[in-house]
């Protein structure tokens, strides 16, 4: 068959949107960790077009710091074939792998943002491919999985050999993230509403005498996503995030605590507001979601407040009413053997181990 050139716009008619994104004129926005979307075509070339947010643009000839520009990546059959930082306004990339002088097969194409939404935001534009017919998007799958959390679930700093190397978004990879896998591993489409540093009654402090109040996770549950940039003009948390219309999640999985800890120590005052936010923050959950399975994981970067979640978990389940509610227990990591990402975060070996951990544990409640 002829192959012709197609030329279509990221809209749901062409293809499947992974996570929350939304269509802003003829640009599909991706903040969040993971967002993207999912299509399949019959030929050979594909080029793709990306938007950058304000971290693009340029002031007194001065770019936005490069540290901060969202990491995108266009997977092809499985396969890695574009990754890259959005450095300018606009970029076009025509993703190689796909050479036209192979002959057509069918491709299942996903594109997707590898960062986080604090730091920037990216836009999906026009996409053209060179194919038998039009790009179609490809099944919605089973199951369908959110995970809510922290740099955990965002796979912050995976892609470093050590500890020593600093953050930046050109190494954070939301692939190789303990969300992610478990994703693939249950064969599950996903959603991740996850920020970096965030906690439920204070993120990640140097002094526990300071609560970092500024960032908690529970103000942007209900929003599209919270990110320091705009993205022609728009600010991502004035969009309320749909729960009416949305797809609702077969599981939630909930990932928070980490940044908690450093602020709550021993001190068991502390731990009682930890206890209280965590019933509150499964109210609110449930609320927007009242027929999806709840799953609380917590322990690979340390799970000294595990059993304040395991409380946390019984009492919402008594006070509700829901029984779906589980909490379970991930090994922490052991750099010793597998080695840390940047700032003491766990390496993609350790990630993997936690995928196996988590995703066996949801195999066990949908038995």
């Amino acid at each position: 068959m002829e192959l012709k050139e197609y030329c279509f716009l990221p809209t749901d008619e062409y293809v499947k949107p992974l996570g929350r994104t939304f269509m802003l004129d003829d640009i599909r926005i991706l903040s969040l960790s993971g967002s993207g979307v999912e299509f399949k075509y019959t030929g050979t070339k594909l080029t793709v077009t990306f938007y950058g947010d304000s971290t693009t643009s340029v002031d007194e000839n001065m770019p936005q710091p490069w540290r901060d520009q969202a990491r995108v990546a266009v997977i092809v059959d499985d396969v890695m074939q574009l990754d890259t930082v959005i450095k300018k306004p606009m970029e076009v990339f025509e993703v190689c792998g796909l050479d036209e002088s192979i002959p057509a097969a069918e491709h299942i194409v996903k594109i997707i943002k590898l960062s986080e939404p604090r730091m920037s935001t990216a836009g999906l534009g026009e996409i053209r491919i060179l194919a038998e017919s039009p790009a179609q998007p490809t099944p919605l799958k089973d199951k369908y999985i959110e995970f809510i959390g922290d740099s955990i679930t965002c796979g912050y700093g995976v892609d470093v050999p050590n500890e020593f190397h600093p953050f930046a978004t050109g190494n954070e990879n939301v692939t190789k993230a303990l969300s992610y896998k478990t994703a693939q591993k249950l064969d599950a489409d996903y959603s991740m509403v996850s920020y970096s540093g965030h906690g439920l009654i204070s993120g990640y402090t140097p002094d526990p005498n300071v609560p970092k109040l500024e960032e908690l996770i529970q103000p942007y549950y209900d929003i599209f996503a919270y990110s320091y940039n705009t993205f022609r003009g728009l600010q991502m948390e004035s969009r309320k995030w749909d729960f009416a219309s949305e797809r609702k999640p077969d599981v939630i999985v909930i990932n928070l605590g980490t940044n908690d800890d450093s602020y709550v120590q021993q001190d068991e005052e502390k731990r009682q507001a930890f206890y209280k936010a965590y019933i509150s923050f499964l109210e609110k959950v449930h609320g927007f979601n009242p027929t999806s399975k709840i799953v609380v994981a917590f322990g690979l970067m340390g799970d000294a407040l595990f059993k304040t979640e395991q409380e946390a978990v019984n009492a919402f389940k008594e006070k509700s009413g829901f029984n779906e509610v589980y909490a379970v227990h991930l090994t922490p990591q052991d750099p010793e053997k597998n080695g840390y990402g940047a700032d003491y975060h766990p390496s993609p070996v350790s990630h993997e181990l936690a995928a196996v951990e988590l995703s066996e544990f949801i195999k066990g409640i949908d038995d």
